[in-house]
C-alpha cells in the first residue's frame, strides 16, 4: 500500500468494552496497542508482523531459551526520547523473561527462563511496552481526550517510526449492545463496528444500507465457561458443565456464526473434550450456583436459560443458575480474585496461545505447555477437563462491518478490536469518491 494515501479525515468505532488504556481487559488492551509500542502485530493469517521490531532481525535462540532481534532506527517516543532495550527491562514479563542484554550490531537479546518458542507474543498482541512517564505515547496514535468508560479520542502521533497513519482522528465509543451498534453504524453514527458473535449477526449487518462485511472463520477468540474450584466441589463442577449442550447451541442460535469448540489447543482438529456431553445435573441439587457474564455477551442470557432449564429439570426443581451480569472489565476483575463460583468469558488468544497466562496456578503443567510441547499441551488439556475447570463452548468467527467511504480496515481474528490496524486506513480525496 504506497504511502501517498491521502490524510485526513476522521473514523467512528463501535467498542463492546471501555475503550480506556487504562483498563488492564481487553478493552484497555485494543487502545493500547494502538498507543504504545509492540515489538510485533499479530496479522488475520496469525502470523507475527514485525513493529518495532526491524523486519528479519528476530531470530530465536537454540532451544528457544533465547531470542535476539535489533529495534528499528528512529523509533523513538512522543518525547523525542529513543525507544530502547532499557524500556523492555523496565517492562519484561519476569515469568518467562530472565535477562535482557545489549547484543552485538545493536541487537536485543532475551533469555527466558525455559523453552518459550511462542515468545514472540511478548510485549505484543494484548501486551505492550508501557511508556516511560504519565503523558508520552509511542504507538502510530496518541491519546487526546478521555471520556473514562465511554469514549477515547485518538489523534495522529506525529513522532510515530512507521508509515501513516493517514487519519487525523480516531474515535472509540462504547457501545456495547451488537443491536444498538448496527443502528448507529446504519445511521452513519459509527464508522466501524465488530460485534461479539450473536443469532444472525452477519445477515443483519450486510442488509444495512451503504456497509461493507468482511469476516475471518479463525483466530484466537473463544468463548468459554469456567468453573471455580475452590467454590464448587469437582462434582459440582461437572454436573454444571453437564447442563450444557454446546451442539445444540452453537448449531442453532449461532449457526453460521461460531462453531462447537472442543479443545483449546492451536490444532484446529483438538477434540480434547469432545467426550463431555449434556449429563446428569443430580450433583447440583439444593445448590445456587452464581453464574457471572459480561453485559456486552449477547448470548449470556440464552445461555443461562437453557443451563437453568436443564438444572431445573433433572433436579425436580431443586437447583438454580443465578446470572450476575456486569462490565467486561469488572468481570476480568472477579476472575483475578477468584470471586465467583462460575463464569462465561470470552478469551482472545495469539496462535499457542500462553498456557501460564491462564492456568499460571497449575504450576509445572502449565509452564510445560508454553514449551510447545505437543504431549505437555495435551496433559494440561486433559487436567482442565478432567477437573472440570474449563469448558469450551465455540469458536466465534470474527466479523467487521464499515461504511463504505473507509478504506484499508480489515477484519482480524487475532486483534483486540475493530481499530487494530487503524494506522493504515484513509479516506479517499473528495474527486476518488466522486470517481469510486
Amino acid at each position: 500500500m504506497p504511502d501517498d494515501r491521502p490524510r485526513g479525515g476522521s473514523a467512528r468505532v463501535g467498542t463492546w468494552a471501555a475503550p480506556d488504556p487504562a483498563v488492564p481487559a481487553l478493552g484497555g488492551a485494543a487502545v493500547r496497542a494502538l498507543v504504545h509500542p509492540q515489538l510485533f502485530v499479530a496479522r488475520p493469517d496469525g502470523r507475527w508482523s514485525p513493529s518495532l521490531v526491524e523486519p528479519r532481525t528476530d531470530v530465536t535462540g537454540p532451544g528457544a531459551t533465547s531470542a535476539s532481534f535489533r529495534l528499528r532506527s528512529g523509533a523513538t517516543w512522543s518525547d523525542g526520547t529513543a525507544i530502547s532495550s532499557d524500556d523492555l527491562r523496565r517492562t519484561a514479563d519476569a515469568r518467562f523473561v530472565a535477562g535482557i542484554e545489549d547484543g552485538p550490531d545493536g541487537a536485543v537479546v532475551v533469555r527466558f527462563h525455559q523453552p518459550l518458542p511462542g515468545w514472540r507474543r511478548l510485549w505484543s498482541g494484548q501486551d505492550s511496552i508501557a511508556p516511560p512517564a504519565e503523558g508520552v505515547w509511542g504507538g502510530p496514535f496518541l491519546v487526546q481526550s478521555i471520556v473514562p468508560g465511554l469514549e477515547t479520542v485518538l489523534a495522529r502521533n506525529e513522532s510515530w517510526w512507521g508509515s501513516g497513519p493517514f487519519l487525523d482522528e480516531v474515535r472509540l465509543v462504547l457501545v456495547p449492545d451488537a443491536t444498538t451498534a448496527r443502528q448507529l453504524l446504519g445511521r452513519g453514527e459509527l464508522d466501524v463496528v465488530m460485534p461479539l458473535a450473536g443469532t444472525v449477526r452477519t445477515p443483519q449487518l450486510e442488509a444495512v444500507a451503504g456497509v461493507e462485511v468482511e469476516r475471518v472463520e479463525r483466530g484466537g477468540w473463544s468463548t468459554v465457561l469456567v468453573a471455580n474450584a475452590a467454590a464448587l466441589p469437582l462434582e459440582k463442577r461437572r454436573a454444571l458443565f453437564a447442563s450444557v449442550d454446546r451442539q445444540a447451541f452453537a448449531s442453532t442460535l449461532l449457526a453460521g456464526e461460531a462453531t462447537v469448540l472442543q479443545g483449546l489447543g492451536p490444532s484446529p482438529e483438538d477434540g480434547t473434550w469432545s467426550s463431555v456431553v449434556v449429563g446428569d445435573v443430580t450433583a447440583l441439587a439444593s445448590e445456587t450456583v452464581d453464574l457471572i457474564a459480561p453485559v456486552e455477551e449477547p448470548m449470556a442470557g440464552l445461555l443461562h436459560r437453557s443451563m437453568q432449564k436443564r438444572v431445573r429439570a433433572g433436579t425436580e426443581g431443586k437447583a438454580t443458575i443465578e446470572l450476575r451480569g456486569a462490565e467486561a472489565d469488572r468481570v476480568e476483575r472477579w476472575l483475578a480474585d477468584r470471586s465467583y463460583e462460575a463464569a462465561l468469558v470470552s478469551w482472545l488468544d495469539p496462535l499457542g496461545g500462553c498456557w501460564t497466562c491462564r492456568w499460571g496456578d497449575l504450576g509445572a503443567a502449565a509452564a510445560s505447555a508454553d514449551t510447545g510441547d505437543p504431549a505437555a499441551v495435551a496433559a494440561l488439556q486433559a487436567i482442565l477437563r478432567d477437573d472440570a475447570l474449563v469448558l469450551p463452548l465455540w469458536r466465534p468467527a470474527t466479523v467487521v462491518a464499515w461504511r463504505g467511504g473507509l478504506r484499508g480496515v480489515a477484519a482480524n481474528g487475532y486483534a483486540a478490536g475493530a481499530a487494530w490496524n487503524a494506522a493504515e486506513w484513509w479516506r479517499p480525496a473528495p474527486s476518488d469518491n466522486a470517481s469510486s
